[in-house]
């Protein structure tokens, strides 16, 4: 018999004298020759890796125990092995000395012996057949990983190691300073100077042009309704939600009525009038907080150009009773509720900050309410994805606009509707759309409808299908510029890199790779995560300018909990950002500064800072902070000593400490290796019988010192994972987060819950450094 390999991970055994029995019309297998030389500018180990070997997930990696690589052309047989003085070994001694040894060659795909040779398939379903073999090596960290991501140039890692200085004092939550500031927040460094003028003048001609050369029969047709219809129009819950507010150890009971306002304090009590504190000064407002009246999918804020101290927040809501599994849903629905299910409505809500006279100071929440302007209501089915154009319109377009949004609706199309400015004195103002500026949709096929989209421009809309394709379109004039079979499956989030890289988009299909597409050589740039995934999750995929690179639910074939930021020149490596407590239902970058916010299914938000993440150095404690946490619990219908209905109880906490930004997965294993490395140590304190090796100490008691009590810290990891499993009341999960786009209000953030609560908060802290 043939010698054998001794790597079973690196090649099959098969004998080669074997013959196989093959059919009359199949050619006999061709065994290659291994007995070749090896190229000059390639060599192979002693265990037929290449020198170097590779780690598990296919990088390059060089291990401390790895061998010289060879320069015979033969390989050593497994069951020949010579010992020092020349004598052969045994087969069982040698077969016991490989037993221990490391095997590298694991889950790889089978070596090559030279280096222009192509490897042969593996045979083993084992052996992944997905792997990257790039420049970047897994256990690159800090500089080598900054120059491997954003060099070879100069310029671009000055700029990356400039941004991650600026923001290395602040772990978990942005500064609240302006672009002036030393360690203010800033626009985009990966755009030229003058960018954002540039794109806002452009969308202002757009705009004008838009309204000028079309025909009036063309253009967006709506008509105004009366407030008592319009209400009628838009989601309402039957009945009142009780808050539970302040900090935890005197929360008060306060009651929200729908779509009503409360100011909320640093403390997370609400404001009242005149408010004052213990040492005379006056309480300052950090957000508002109010009640939307149905479930809020989506959430989206206005861009403006220059500061605007209103904000405009729009927010795509559904009846609870689309949602309600207690409901039976009959075969024949009547003429009503066939109605009802068709009907939708997107809500615009303004914020106002304080007056500043300085125009590149942080804004600050007023103590004014948050106010419904109104909503634009339709008759295309449940509004699902909202996103306005990036681009603003600016001051100068006439009409005057909030700027263009896009709805996905669930009749499997996309709208673009024009959502004008109101005047105050038209507060609240409703309005039925009939006609949109534009619709998207694939009409020539069967059975294809729009399931997510994103901008790549003020006239590129980039959309995914039910089909697993993604299409370009032009907005003005309406026109299908491409159409690419992307994934295979539905495409469940898309996102573009705007604005630096705007024609590179990153999509998520329910099954298969996550995958990176640049639109501008769709033929040629294609790349995709190796790991088959399956996600039913929305709103987890998102584009951070930063730090050049997409923030999405870490792509795995198992469930996890962990948000992953893929670059987008290395988009087939992840590194894990933040972990999350419960299912992961969105996440939410900053586009001025690289903080992230992740929403969780037990009601809990968290902030990280991800650039400091990502170029952790060994040995430093990062931090995260879960911003509040939010308990809904449903009651049968009541009334209150006013009469009021009361739907529900929601509780808020808010106050938490920071805490460490890990896996709890690695610190159990971390923990675990540590006190086996305390119980070897221990083991070998003592003899063969029992007693303890040196010479004892002085004045020791007859039974020595006992040990002190340790902290039980694998025990409260176990909890953190189990809490990965805990189902939660469905309403109690948080359906949306968004950082404020625009440059002055970039800290303020926007999340809303399943409950019908909406949270927009100031999330900015103070630099105290000087």
């Amino acid at each position: 018999m043939a010698p054998r390999r001794s790597t079973r991970g690196v090649r099959k055994n098969y004998n080669e004298a074997s013959n196989l029995i093959l059919d009359d019309d199949d050619e006999s297998i061709q065994i290659p020759d291994d007995d070749k030389d090896p190229d000059d500018d390639f060599g192979a180990g002693s265990n037929g890796v290449p020198a170097g070997g590779f780690d598990g997930a296919g990088n390059h990696e060089e291990d401390e125990g790895e061998l010289d690589p060879s320069s015979d052309g033969d390989v050593t047989a497994a069951n020949y092995e010579e010992d020092e003085d020349g004598n052969p070994k045994s087969a069982a001694a040698s077969k016991s000395q490989q037993k221990g040894k490391r095997n590298a060659g694991a889950g790889m795909i089978q070596s090559r012996r030279g280096y222009h040779d192509i490897p042969h398939y593996p045979l083993e379903t084992r052996i992944v057949t997905r792997v990257y073999a790039g420049p970047l090596r897994r256990y690159a960290r800090y500089s080598a990983l900054r120059d491997s991501m954003y060099g070879p140039e100069i310029p671009r890692i000055r700029v990356i190691w400039a941004l991650e200085t600026k923001w290395s004092g602040f772990p978990v939550l942005p500064p609240k300073a302006g672009a002036s500031e030393v360690r203010g927040i800033m626009p985009s460094p990966w755009v030229p100077q003058g960018f954002e003028k540039s794109q806002t003048l452009a969308a202002s001609k757009w705009y004008d042009g838009y309204h000028l050369q079309r025909p009036s029969e063309d253009l967006q047709v709506s008509h105004s309704v009366a407030a008592h219809q319009g209400e009628s129009l838009v989601p309402s819950a039957n009945g009142e939600l009780v808050t539970l507010l302040g900090p935890w150890d005197r929360q008060q009971e306060f009651v929200l009525r729908q779509r009503g306002s409360l100011e909320i304090a640093e403390d997370g009590s609400p404001l009242a009038e005149h408010d004052i504190v213990t040492d005379d000064e006056e309480r300052r407002s950090r957000g508002w907080m109010i009640d939307v009246g149905g479930i809020p999918l989506a959430v989206a804020w206005a861009p403006f150009f220059l500061r605007n101290n209103r904000q405009v927040l729009a927010v795509a809501t559904i009846p609870f009773s689309d949602q309600d599994s207690s409901l039976i849903i009959e075969d024949n629905l009547g003429s009503e509720n066939a109605t009802s299910a068709i009907q939708g409505s997107v809500q615009f809500w303004e914020f106002v900050a304080e007056q500043d006279n300085d125009k590149e100071g942080m804004a600050t929440p007023s103590k004014r309410p948050a106010r419904l302007l109104g909503a634009k209501c339709f008759s295309w089915g449940r509004p699902k994805r909202i996103q306005f154009c990036p681009v603003p319109m600016g001051e100068s377009a006439s009409p005057p606009t909030n700027g263009v949004l896009a709805v996905l609706c669930s009749d499997g199309r996309v709208r673009v509707i024009d959502c004008k400015a109101i005047h105050d004195d038209e507060v609240p103002h409703y309005t039925c759309l009939e006609v949109p500026m534009v619709t998207f949709g694939q009409d020539n096929d069967y059975n294809v409808e729009v399931t997510c989209l994103t901008w790549a421009n003020t006239n590129r809309l980039v959309l995914g299908h039910s089909d697993g394709s993604i299409t370009l379109w032009s907005v003005y004039p309406k026109m299908l510029l491409q159409r690419h079979g992307a994934h295979t499956t539905y495409v469940i989030d898309i996102c573009s890199a705007y604005p630096s890289n705007p024609y590179l988009v990153a999509s998520i299909p329910v099954g298969g790779c996550a995958t990176l597409t640049d639109l501008s050589q769709p033929s040629s740039e294609f790349t995709y995560f190796p790991v088959p995934a399956i996600s039913f999750q929305p709103n987890l995929l998102c584009w951070n300018e930063s730090m050049q690179g997409f923030m999405a639910l870490y792509p795995s074939s198992t469930p996890n909990t962990t948000i992953a930021f893929l670059h987008h020149r290395f988009f087939a490596q992840a590194r894990s950002i933040c972990t999350g407590p419960n299912t992961l239902t969105c996440v939410s970058v900053g586009t001025t500064h690289p903080f992230i916010l992740v929403g969780c299914a037990d009601g809990s938000v968290f902030a990280c800072n991800a650039l400091q993440k990502l170029f952790k150095q060994k040995g430093e404690p990062l931090r995260k902070l879960k911003i509040f946490e939010h308990e809904y619990r449903p009651v049968a219908l009541a009334q209150t000593k006013e009469g009021d209905l009361i739907r529900g109880a929601v509780r808020i906490l808010q106050g938490f400490l920071p805490e460490v930004n890990d896996d709890p997965r690695t610190e159990k294993r971390k923990e675990m290796d540590r006190k086996k490395r305390l119980e070897k140590e221990k083991k070998s304190k003592y003899t063969a019988n029992g007693k303890k090796k040196g010479r004892p100490k002085k004045n020791a008691g007859p039974e020595g010192e006992q040990p002190e009590e340790e902290h039980d810290l694998e025990g409260e990891l176990q909890e953190k994972l189990a809490s990965r499993v805990i189902i939660h009341e469905p309403l109690t999960r948080v359906t949306a987060v968004a950082w404020n786009p625009n440059t002055n209000f970039s800290c303020w953030a926007a999340c809303a819950m399943a409950s019908g609560i909406l949270k927009v908060m100031d999330l900015g802290v103070e630099d105290f450094r000087g």
